[in-house]
């Protein structure tokens, strides 16, 4: 005897909540069994400062089709899908005290280095790493006598 049922495999776990359903429901229709405590509890304050649909008092649970309609928001499917746009410009990140000083010196160093659209050859960059390693061996070689011949004097003079 052939079943007539229809079965219909969704994923969909906000469908099959009741109209006004409990945080801890709608954490499991969200993030899955496993996480939904934590997201409870974590993440669903903030989410609630973003424009989280709030309890209503009177059914003791949020409409779930105002959380369907707040994550079409969140995700940008109510405005249509459009994928943004890259900045061109690559943020390292930096703690935010050297950010911009950072910054400025990038920038300085742009403007004053005429070769900026010029790329260095393999010999180029062997030679320019040569040089900046001649000349931090030369002001590591400066401090070492400097240092030197201060401890001496003090030796003499204790």
């Amino acid at each position: 005897m052939a079943d007539d049922r229809n079965y219909l495999v969704t994923n969909n776990l906000l469908d099959k909540l009741p109209l006004f359903a409990t945080d801890i429901e709608i954490a499991v229709a969200i993030v899955g069994k496993a996480r939904a405590e934590r997201w409870r509890k974590e993440r669903l304050p903030t989410l609630e400062r973003r424009g989280f649909p709030a309890v209503d008092a009177f059914h003791d649970g949020r409409a779930v089709p105002l959380v369907r309609k707040f994550y079409e928001g969140y995700f940008g499917i109510t405005a249509g899908f459009a994928m943004a746009k890259p900045s061109g410009e690559e943020r390292i990140w930096q703690p935010k005290n050297r950010r911009k000083s950072a910054l400025a010196e990038a920038d300085d160093r742009h403007d004053k280095d005429t070769t900026a659209c010029h790329r260095l050859t393999p010999e180029e960059k062997r030679a320019e790493a040569r040089a900046n390693s001649d000349a931090w061996a030369a002001k590591k070689k400066k401090a070492l006598e400097e240092f030197r011949a201060k401890r001496a004097a003090e030796t003499k003079l204790g």
